[in-house]
């Protein structure tokens, strides 16, 4: 077991990897944004949560000529349209982009846009054609899952150095195929990848089992302790069955995760959300995702009320894949025809 777990935290066949929302104007990316965990399941179907599809941006960098009149403008006040039109003078196209502003300045925007119920929601985003989701893949060497050979199926802007983090960067697009809002899981796939990119990215296949507390050989993938690019395979338990019902809010509408959900015990991250639970099936020699990491504990959080740099939460609430079993059998399905 201890081969196939180096496998999972390897950079180049590791199906961990994460999703970020990605601005572009003129060919040029000019903003990254909703950093959430996700893993591939096969045939280019990506598994993440569907709560960080609701996260609301604060000021979009890019936004198209569209959304600027029929979401920002018909929403804001008559009187702060000159404002709104300040910002994002830039004028590309059929898009705008939003000016550098302080901080005080930024506020003062945000707090009007928020007012008006100006709908930022990364789903909305997508929908206007804002930005875009994709997958993030990032490597020590420069090449693609450790095959260089690949690099060539990657436009410049999608394929880059980063000096920073001393790292190669391979951005993937991607479309969000379904949400299941209540059961916190979105499905997403990759757009149009190159077969041999494909056929390299590793997967993590599924078990839609429900396991019972006390399961043995129950696993999470996650981001490392103190970065995005590491990962960790560690041990946890299941603690309980519940029926979860928490009503979650933004500024521009509630929304209520409820349902089957594992309370689990075992350290997690924040950050981590998206993040697949693991069975190590003995009879096949494999790991395989059951569930995918939701939400912090709200107990734990009544007592500790402690976010903010706080490495040590013990308890996480996942979602068993179970939940969408029938439409991810039929995306699997349906991706092994048009492959075939």
């Amino acid at each position: 077991m201890l081969a196939k777990k180096l496998q999972l935290i390897d950079e180049n066949s590791s199906p961990l990897f994460r999703i970020m929302s990605i601005y572009t104007a003129n060919g040029a990316h000019r903003g990254f944004g909703n950093n959430v965990c996700a893993f591939h399941i096969g045939k280019g179907i990506i598994l993440s949560v569907a709560h960080s599809l609701k996260t609301v941006e604060s000021i979009p960098p890019v936004i198209t000529e569209h959304y600027f009149q029929h979401e920002l403008l018909a929403k804001v006040d008559a009187a702060d349209r000159t404002l709104f039109e300040g910002i994002y003078a830039n004028i590309a196209g059929m898009q705008r982009l939003s000016k550098p502003l302080n901080q005080p300045d930024a506020q003062v925007a945000i707090q009007k846009l928020n007012t008006a119920k100006v709908d930022r929601r990364y789903a909305t985003l997508y929908a206007h054609n804002c930005c875009k989701p994709f997958l993030i893949l990032s490597f020590r060497t420069d090449a693609f899952c450790g095959d260089a050979a690949l690099n060539v199926h990657f436009a410049a802007s999608d394929h880059f150095h980063e000096p920073g983090i001393k790292r190669f960067t391979f951005l993937l697009e991607l479309e969000v195929i379904e949400t299941f809002d209540s059961e916190d899981l979105a499905i997403y796939k990759l757009r149009n990848p190159h077969p041999d990119v494909l056929g390299k990215m590793p997967i993590l296949p599924v078990d839609f089992k429900i396991y019972d507390t006390g399961s043995p050989n129950f696993y999470c993938l996650q981001a490392a302790p103190y970065d995005n690019l590491g990962r960790i395979v560690n041990e946890v338990s299941i603690d309980g069955l519940m029926d979860n019902f928490v009503r979650e809010g933004n500024i521009i509408a509630p929304f209520i995760l409820e349902g089957l959900r594992y309370l689990v015990k075992g350290y997690f991250r924040f950050g981590s959300s998206g993040a697949p639970y693991i069975v190590y099936d003995n009879e096949l020699g494999q790991f395989r995702a059951n569930a995918v990491q939701s939400q912090a504990s709200h107990i734990q959080l009544s007592i500790n009320n402690k976010r903010e740099g706080n490495l040590q939460y013990v308890n996480g609430v996942a979602a068993p894949i179970a939940l969408i079993q029938h439409r991810l059998e039929e995306l699997l399905n349906e991706a092994s025809g048009e492959n075939a």
